[in-house]
């Protein structure tokens, strides 16, 4: 079965782009409409763009270094990424290995995932935003399939 995809997937395009007021609509409009497919959109999002960036010879020192940038760009804020989940997360991705992270507060894991995945996007040209974000709808799609 095919899902639209398309507002969870704009929803990071706006995301990393830096476009906060197409952001904050998408998620009234995400909030009228109902957010059933974020968590599989981000995931996949979040697995893609790890293994991008990192790939598979990634060190656990790379990972924590990595975790460490995100968290200084947020260092004057609010935000409170939990480094050991982060950490967590991408090694996750990185070896297919999800026990580290099973049990995690939703809550948490996508907060996690929107954070990481605006410092790992964020750089990334618009043809490559589209050709990654096509990349994401389908692996998504994969991934319901199997449920």
């Amino acid at each position: 079965m095919t899902t639209d995809r398309e507002p969870y997937l704009e929803l990071l395009r706006e995301l990393t782009h830096g476009d906060p007021a197409a952001y904050r609509e998408r998620c009234r409009q995400l909030d009228e409409a109902g957010w059933q497919e974020l968590g599989l959109v981000l995931g996949a999002a979040f697995f893609l763009a790890a293994r991008e960036r990192l790939g598979d010879r990634t060190t656990r020192g790379e990972v924590i270094r990595l975790v460490a940038k995100v968290r200084s760009k947020f260092a004057d804020t609010t935000l409170n990424l939990d480094p050991e989940l982060a950490e967590k997360m991408l090694i996750s991705a990185l070896t297919g290995e999800t026990g580290d992270v099973e049990g995690a507060e939703q809550g948490a894991l996508l907060e996690t995932e929107l954070v990481v995945l605006w410092h790992l996007l964020s750089d990334a040209p618009a043809d490559k935003l589209d050709r990654f974000l096509a990349e994401v709808d389908q692996l998504a799609e994969e991934w319901s399939e199997e449920d």
